[in-house]
């Protein structure tokens, strides 16, 4: 069959028939794939993280706005906001309404009387043997020994507590995260090594068959060939399911359905510099939560002495008092009312408890002596911390440092020996030894770089500085 060719514009075959115009055509079909080219292009310029994946940074956003812990953490604070609200409230007394009905067997005067009104007309006494009360009640304490003042002081220091173990909660949560992904790029990676080098032993292996097929090797060459590639698939394995775990707790973490692809971390490789614990460690959160521990509990000490003071309560009613009169009275059966209201202090002391007082207090000492001890214990940790946080940054640069040097070194051993056992100069188990040494340096390479970027993050982490990039 004759093919097409172009003749002024008219599309003609091989024996000279008209066909149809190939530029209208190719205008309509390349319109919308040019149109299709120019929506992405905006779509990337406005939306640029449609073109590319999850980055640390809007991970560990992410993390602070979905993860279901931090929220509680955060109605945390608002509970103690509240109880601070409440102590201080406490102060201001309460007003309450009060209603009662009481049925007795002996007719009541609605109101306490002296002898002179009764003798003025005993008969016409309001008397009930139902006798309801209505009125208002506002109570206030006037004196609790120091106790409500501990009291709003202990809250407002829960309060300042709450704050500072919210931002803590916020650097583990950073930390973890960043923990988690970097974890997660360090198996992506081992993952794509691993598949390079199970497929550098497939090609290898088809050689050493092809060998074997026209004499030139011989079988069991094929079969250590073959039992290292079923090592190297076996190991890709365990890092597939290594990743999809450490994925599965990063989703927790953020609180999400699906991950997007993980974007690379840049790394630089530099010296730990010089951190000055003393220094560092006062300012720090963690540290100044043991310290708010130790004046709280100091606090409830105070309070506890409280109570060998005596309580003072201020009562005021106002209300009223009715019912019908009983049959005793001059005017049987109907209703009569009385205001009442009243004005009271009460003084209660309690002179002795059998040793109620005197436990309370010693626990409470107990438990400052306590906080006491795990202040100095969260000192001590985070002295030896930051000591072990510069050592690992060390440790990973330098690790880094000698990897990098063993691959190069590896890498062109393996090209040497691949060469020697083409020629028949070595055999296959100093090929397969130099191409398993390359791979653990490459592996080692990988790890330290990672390994680097997880001692900046715990770095990070002790200095409560997760935030900043």
């Amino acid at each position: 069959m004759a093919g097409w060719k172009c003749d002024e514009g008219r599309a003609k075959d091989g024996n000279g028939r008209v066909g149809f115009y190939l530029e209208p055509l190719v205008k309509t079909i390349m319109k919308p794939v040019f149109f299709t080219l120019f929506l992405i292009m905006i779509s990337i310029s406005v939306f640029p993280g449609l073109s590319r994946g999850l980055s640390l940074e809007e991970a560990v956003d992410m993390a602070l706005i979905n993860n279901p812990d931090l929220q509680r953490q955060r109605m945390n604070q608002s509970l103690s906001e509240n109880d601070l609200s409440e102590k201080r409230s406490q102060n201001y007394g309460k007003i309450g309404l009060v209603a009662s009905y009481g049925h007795y067997n002996l007719p009541r005067t609605l109101a306490p009387l002296t002898p002179a009104a009764i003798f003025t007309d005993p008969f016409a006494v309001p008397t009930t043997q139902d006798l309801f009360t209505t009125g208002i009640m506002y109570e206030v304490p006037l004196f609790t020994g120091f106790a409500q003042q501990h009291s709003v002081e202990i809250a407002a220091m829960q309060k300042e507590m709450a704050g500072v173990a919210l931002k803590l909660s916020e650097e583990q949560l950073i930390y973890n995260v960043k923990t988690l992904y970097v974890n997660a790029l360090a198996l992506e990676r081992q993952e794509s090594a691993q598949n390079a080098y199970c497929r550098a032993l497939a090609a290898l292996l088809e050689d050493i068959r092809y060998d074997v097929s026209v004499g030139k090797k011989a079988r069991v060459d094929q079969l250590k060939a073959a039992a290292d590639l079923e090592n190297a698939r076996a190991r890709k394995g365990q890092i597939k399911t290594n990743i999809r775990i450490v994925k599965a707790t990063l989703k927790s973490l953020l609180n999400v359905k699906e991950l997007s692809p993980l974007e690379e971390i840049p790394t630089h490789m530099c010296p730990p510099e010089r951190v000055g614990a003393d220094n560092a460690i006062k300012g720090l959160n963690r540290y100044q939560y043991a310290v708010m521990d130790v004046e709280k509990n100091a606090k409830l000490v105070e309070k506890s002495k409280s109570d060998y003071y005596p309580q003072v309560v201020f009562n005021a009613f106002l209300g009223r008092n009715f019912g019908p009169n009983d049959n005793t009275n001059r005017y049987s059966g109907e209703w009569n009312n009385q205001e009442i209201w009243q004005a009271v202090v009460n003084l209660k002391w309690n002179i002795f408890d059998f040793g109620v007082r005197k436990s309370a207090g010693e626990k409470a000492r107990i438990r400052k002596r306590q906080s006491e001890m795990e202040k100095l214990q969260t000192e001590l940790d985070l002295k030896k911390s930051l000591v072990e946080a510069v050592a690992k940054i060390k440790m990973a640069v330098d690790e880094y440092q000698s990897a990098m040097a063993e691959l190069d070194m590896t890498r062109e051993t393996e090209i040497i020996e691949q060469v020697r056992f083409d020629n028949g100069a070595i055999s296959v188990n100093d090929l397969l030894y130099a191409k398993a040494r390359n791979q653990q340096a490459q592996s080692r390479l990988n790890t330290a770089e990672y390994a680097y970027q997880n001692a900046r993050f715990y770095l990070d982490y002790l200095l409560e500085d997760g935030k900043n990039p």
